[in-house]
C-alpha cells in the first residue's frame, strides 16, 4: 500500500465516519475521495486490526491493534460476533443432528423449512430455493429445534 498510515481499526472507523457524513450530505463527496481510494482491497493490506478470538476451549479473547497475517484469520471483529460464532458452531452441530445428516438440495423444487431473522425477530417459513443457515427437511424438526434452541438462535442473530 503506498500509504506510510497503517490500517488500524480506528482509522478505518474514521475513513466509514467520513463516508457516512457524505452520503448524508453534510460535506462535499470531493472532501475525502483520496482517502476513500486508498481503502484496503485485501485482507494483508488491512496491516492492523482489533478483534476478538475464541479459544481451543470456546473462550473469548480481547487483542487490540494487532497485525494482520494468516493467523488471524479467524478472529472476529467485535465481542457480539465472536459470541455469535460459538452459537453457530453448537446450531451447525445440533441442526445436523436433527436433520439425521440431510442437506438441502437448491436446485430441487422440494419445500424445505428455515428459521431466520427478519425485522430484529425470529421467523420461520417454508422455502424451495432461498439458502438459509437454518434449515430443516420438515416442518416438525424445524420447530421443535425452535423451541428447543431459540435462546442459542437468540445469540447467534449478528451472523444470522
Amino acid at each position: 500500500m503506498s500509504s506510510d498510515k497503517p490500517w488500524t481499526f480506528q482509522y478505518a472507523w474514521k475513513i466509514k465516519w467520513k463516508m457516512e457524513r457524505i452520503s448524508q450530505g453534510m460535506v462535499e463527496e470531493s472532501w475525502d475521495r483520496e482517502e476513500v481510494n486508498k481503502l484496503p482491497t485485501t485482507w494483508k493490506e488491512l496491516m492492523a486490526i482489533d478483534w476478538y478470538y475464541i479459544s481451543t476451549h470456546s473462550e473469548i479473547y480481547e487483542s487490540i491493534d494487532n497485525y494482520v497475517g494468516n493467523w488471524t484469520r479467524n478472529i472476529r471483529a467485535t465481542k457480539e460476533q465472536a459470541e455469535a460464532s460459538l452459537a453457530m458452531s453448537q446450531l451447525s452441530q445440533l441442526m445436523k443432528v436433527y436433520n439425521d445428516w440431510w442437506t438441502p438440495d437448491y436446485e430441487d423444487s422440494i419445500i424445505k423449512y428455515c428459521i431466520y431473522y427478519y425485522d430484529n425477530s425470529i421467523n420461520y417459513n417454508n422455502i424451495i430455493s432461498t439458502n438459509h443457515f437454518l434449515i430443516f427437511e420438515t416442518e416438525k424438526i424445524r420447530d421443535l429445534f425452535l423451541k428447543n434452541f431459540r435462546d442459542l438462535i437468540e445469540k447467534a442473530k449478528p451472523l444470522l
